[in-house]
């Protein structure tokens, strides 16, 4: 006998006798069980071609009778494709991931729809429901935005005629007014972080109020990408909730920024603490009986490192920042609740925080630069922005403050005052 060949996924032909062969479809993973399965097996009498063409014809005959006809597709089974095979064109898994949570609301209002009965009308009937329950203008338009994209994914496979969302407007509300720092507060804050000690997340602070990188991009930073003799920093990947090095936000993200004199003399100075901080750790590491150790510093290493050289915890610097503020005068925090956890270590959990959030302080950069006179291409840059346009609409506070401003000083030059 010359045994079992297998084909390409597609299933196995076992030679069983003279002229005789066991054939089997591969019929993939079970999802409960994790196992690959395979179909019932069947004899072939013939050559081996004969049982190789049998398979074929085996494996079409169980896909026939599984297949789910295109007029029975459900919106939820296609809104759940569509995003599965939609995963190679994130750049990061967090967007993924936001998407996912749009595509489990859909799912929930339409999900038992197929995809050739959802209509206009019921639309507008299921959003007049939404709004009725709570739901924001905001998460509707992102939730019509999606829909209204698989849908027309839905129009190119031939599934549907015609989108049915088209004719629905929800226009995405205006962005609120970014809350920042007032120049005074901002100098404040400038000022509480030169008098402290050098350390790892006063330094992602500073990083944030002077060039309004966004706190991935600051956990995310190495010291490879500050380049002192030139007085910048790249911004080439962020250190997001997803813990993971990664790209930054979109491909505008990825940008030079100039640092001031002030930042480059903290940043020279933190780099010499960081170092001596991490080596005296390694030698009291290495005396101890522990499986902890910790990373040299090297032009690889994190700007901002935890105690052993590695990334800092986003969701711990979260904390950190929080406590901070309410020490320094720039938030206040609510109540303190003290409980036991699971392995009987008394904890403090804290609730109502009030105050400064740490991406405020990026609206604090393109807000100062703006009402003094920077112009928004030079802001665009420095914060990342895919357009122009998009800094115009987050900050049309500050330049409506400048066109007043621009409208007195003309008003005075024309007027000779």
């Amino acid at each position: 006998m010359s045994g079992r060949s297998s084909l390409s996924g597609i299933g196995s032909v076992e030679k069983t006798g003279k002229g005789a062969w066991r054939i089997r479809v591969a019929l993939g993973k079970d999802p409960v069980t994790g196992k690959y399965r395979k179909s019932p097996s069947r004899t072939v009498h013939g050559t081996k071609s004969d049982a190789t063409k049998a398979l074929m014809e085996y494996r079409a005959e169980l896909m026939d009778a599984s297949a789910v006809k295109p007029s029975d597709i459900t919106v939820g089974d296609y809104a759940t494709r569509f995003h599965e095979e939609r995963e190679h064109e994130f750049r990061s898994p967090l967007a993924w991931n936001r998407e996912a949570y749009e595509i489990k609301r859909i799912v929930a209002a339409f999900g038992a729809y197929r995809l050739q009965d959802l209509d206009t009308f019921t639309l507008r009937s299921a959003y007049s429901r939404m709004r009725k329950e709570g739901a924001s203008e905001s998460s509707l338009h992102r939730v019509h935005q999606k829909l209204s994209q698989i849908m027309n994914q839905a129009v190119d496979d031939g599934l549907v005629i015609k989108n049915p969302c088209s004719p629905i407007s929800i226009p995405r509300p205006k962005p609120k007014e970014r809350h920042s720092l007032t120049i005074d507060e901002a100098q404040r804050l400038n000022s509480v972080l030169l008098e402290l000690p050098a350390s790892a997340p006063r330094c992602a602070v500073l990083l944030a109020l002077h060039t309004g990188m966004r706190r991935g991009e600051v956990l995310g930073l190495t010291w490879e990408h500050v380049h002192f003799d030139k007085r910048k920093l790249f911004v080439a990947q962020q250190y997001a909730s997803d813990k993971v090095p990664r790209d930054p936000k979109s491909k505008k993200s990825k940008r030079w920024i100039s640092l001031d004199n002030e930042v480059v003399a903290y940043l020279e100075e933190w780099k010499r603490v960081q170092k001596a901080e991490l080596d005296a750790r390694k030698r009291r590491l290495e005396g101890e009986d522990t499986d902890a150790i910790a990373i040299p510093q090297t032009e690889k290493s994190p700007v901002v490192t935890n105690a052993y050289g590695g990334y800092y915890d986003p969701d711990i610097f979260g904390r950190w920042f929080r406590e901070f503020c309410v020490e320094n005068g720039f938030g206040e925090q609510g109540r303190a609740i003290r409980y036991v956890d699971s392995h009987g270590i008394p904890r403090i959990k804290r609730t109502g925080y009030e105050g400064l959030k740490f991406h405020e302080l990026r609206h604090t950069q393109a807000t100062l630069l703006i009402s003094n006179g920077a112009d928004i291409k030079t802001v665009q840059n420095r914060l990342g922005h895919s357009t122009a346009a998009l800094t115009m609409d987050i900050y049309a506070h500050a330049i409506e403050q400048n066109d007043r401003e621009a409208a007195d000083e003309i008003g005075e030059l024309l007027g000779g005052e």
